[in-house]
């Protein structure tokens, strides 16, 4: 009887253990990792985003205004007023940025915000339309 009793119990703890051990229909392919911003640069052809890496110095890429555009756009932006603003999260897929919004302070005036040189064409530093950013944390 012991035996039986032993067998059931086994049986059930390894079938349950493989209905767990499934992939879930609603889960998220998506890894994120965001980061704070230092400064963002207003331009007319995009933004000039520096960031704060893991070791605490600074990294720069430049977003074309054209990732912000459209329903299948590379970037998103998204204001407010928390003390956690600014930051950007980049959303991975298989091991490549699908996507990235940034947190962005509304005031223009804040500290956070800087203005390129009119003057200067920065066309070069922008990265093409088709591209997706490329990080190093």
């Amino acid at each position: 009887m012991k035996r039986i009793i032993l067998f059931v119990i086994s049986l059930l703890l390894f079938s349950t253990a493989g209905a767990f051990a499934q992939k879930f229909e609603n889960e998220s392919e998506l890894y994120p990792k965001t980061v704070p911003i230092s400064h963002i640069y207003n331009n007319t052809n995009g933004f000039r985003i520096d960031y704060i890496r893991q070791n605490y110095t600074l990294g720069t890429f430049w977003a074309p205004i054209e990732w912000f555009r459209g329903a299948a756009s590379v970037g998103a932006i998204s204001y407010g007023d928390s003390a956690a603003y600014p930051y950007v999260t980049f959303y991975y897929k298989d091991g490549e940025v699908d996507h990235f919004r940034l947190y962005l302070i509304e005031n223009p005036a804040h500290e956070s915000w800087g203005f390129l040189d009119p003057n200067v064409d920065y066309s070069g530093e922008f990265p093409p339309v088709e591209s997706k950013p490329e990080i190093s944390f």
